[in-house]
């Protein structure tokens, strides 16, 4: 099986081989996306504030992520170049380290979040009308954020090493049991909001349980465990390349979600907030499959680039650019025709679903041009360049979003909050364009790759 992994990775079509490593993936992030978008509709049911307090907690969510995220991508990337190399135990070793140290920094989180929540909760954006509902919420949420860090870490170790499909089992099996829990806990039990924190949180940990099973029955390319945790400066020094980019991605991305939060209860209060959050339920959907099919790219580019194989690379960043284009245009078309029938289910208020159809048209268009600039993102994650990869997540959640969040409402009123993720996709695709335009031939890429995509 192992072998058979590395087969797909060195010789099949490129076509064939992103696809049988991206397929699992989106699966995963679909189901994960379906989740979310369900998850949210019971929650709407309760009410405009619940919708507004769950909202809330979403920077926070971003934040717990970006640390899994960090020690997975800035790891698997490593381990994507050194199985590329022949070099499996120092792919283990990786591993481990990238795994333990996620968990350990989530129960860190856990033990000091929960201490300092209010004011956490204050700053992105709750103030006295949705705080009582955004701490029973968000307390729960706090407390599994070992499980979501450790979560974050091995779904990108497994993508990695080619075992793409065990990672999907486990995001399936935690989003299938959450979506179960959720009416049983929030409408059954009459837990009301916090019913529906303490569902996502043990959905949390049995996705947990499932991704550290597979290692644990040997089911894995890669061995974890104890004994291969063997960290050194090299080995975080080959992680932080990639894992910083990405960590300053989400935490900007956190921050800049927090402000989004501040500056929708300025202008609209608590029915701009709750529109805010059913439009990136609803447009998350289409985005993670995107990201899952750059999920599928990463191990493949990573591999083949660690083998010294420049026509397999090329090819990679052509096809993924054109399917990913492909899938956001289809995307962003039913968007905008069936948007107002979409939103319907969350049976909001009537200022609540105008606020959030208009949005959800302005971020049809910027999942057009997120398209491109994940795919080269990704393509600077899987090659270790962290230089590259630090300027366009910075960029994207950060020096783009955040003016954009901040300048766009004192223009547009309550319509700039609408705009901002369009703005900061756009600047980010010109951005992102000028970079790889201008990357050294001898480097791996010219501008026929985007000729031919």
């Amino acid at each position: 099986m192992n072998d058979k992994r590395i087969d797909i990775l060195r010789n099949h079509k490129i076509s064939s081989a992103i696809n049988a490593m991206a397929l699992p993936a989106i699966v995963g992030f679909l189901v994960m996306g379906i989740y979310n978008f369900v998850d949210t509709v019971f929650v709407a049911w309760l009410g405009t504030e619940a919708t507004s307090a769950t909202q809330v907690m979403m920077p926070i969510m971003m934040l717990v992520s970006s640390f899994g995220l960090a020690f997975g991508i800035g790891g698997a990337s490593y381990i994507s170049r050194l199985l590329g190399m022949n070099n499996s135990k120092e792919a283990n070793v990786v591993a481990s380290v990238a795994l333990y140290t996620s968990v350990a920094v989530g129960i860190l989180f856990a033990v000091t979040g929960i201490g300092f929540l209010e004011p956490i909760l204050e700053f992105f954006g709750a103030d006295e009308s949705i705080m009582e509902m955004s701490m029973g919420y968000g307390r729960f949420i706090i407390m599994g954020s070992m499980f979501t860090m450790g979560n974050m870490a091995m779904n990108n170790l497994l993508r990695a090493e080619g075992s793409a499909k065990l990672s999907m089992l486990g995001m399936l099996a935690g989003s299938v049991l959450n979506i179960v829990l959720d009416p049983l806990f929030i409408f059954t039990f009459d837990m009301g909001i916090e019913g529906a924190a303490i569902a996502t949180t043990l959905s949390q940990g049995v996705n947990f349980a499932i991704l550290l099973g597979w290692y644990i029955s040997k089911r894995t390319v890669i061995r974890i465990s104890l004994k291969n945790y063997r960290p050194s400066m090299r080995i975080w020094g080959e992680i932080s390349k990639v894992g910083i980019p990405t960590f300053f991605r989400q935490m900007l991305f956190s921050i800049s979600l927090g402000l989004l939060n501040q500056g929708a209860m300025d202008f609209g209060g608590p029915v701009l907030l709750a529109a805010v959050g059913l439009i990136y339920k609803v447009a998350l959907i289409p985005v993670y499959v995107v990201f899952g099919f750059g999920q599928g790219f990463q191990p493949v580019v990573g591999y083949n680039f660690g083998a010294g194989s420049k026509t397999r690379v090329l090819e990679s960043i052509s096809y993924t650019i054109r399917v990913s284009l492909g899938v956001s245009a289809v995307s962003a078309a039913l968007i905008v025709f069936f948007g107002e029938n979409i939103l319907m289910i969350f049976k909001a208020d009537k200022d609540v679903l105008e606020y959030a159809l208009l949005g959800l048209k302005y971020n049809a268009l910027a999942m057009v041009m997120m398209a491109v600039s994940n795919t080269i993102s990704i393509f600077y994650q899987a090659l270790g360049r962290g230089k590259e990869s630090l300027v366009l997540s910075i960029a994207r959640q950060g020096i783009f979003f955040i003016p954009s969040v901040v300048v766009l409402p004192r223009i547009f009123g309550e319509t700039g909050i609408l705009l901002a993720q369009l703005s900061a996709d756009t600047l980010s695709l010109a951005l992102s364009l000028a970079m790889i335009l201008s990357y050294n031939r001898k480097k791996l890429l010219d501008s026929d790759i985007l000729k031919c995509a």
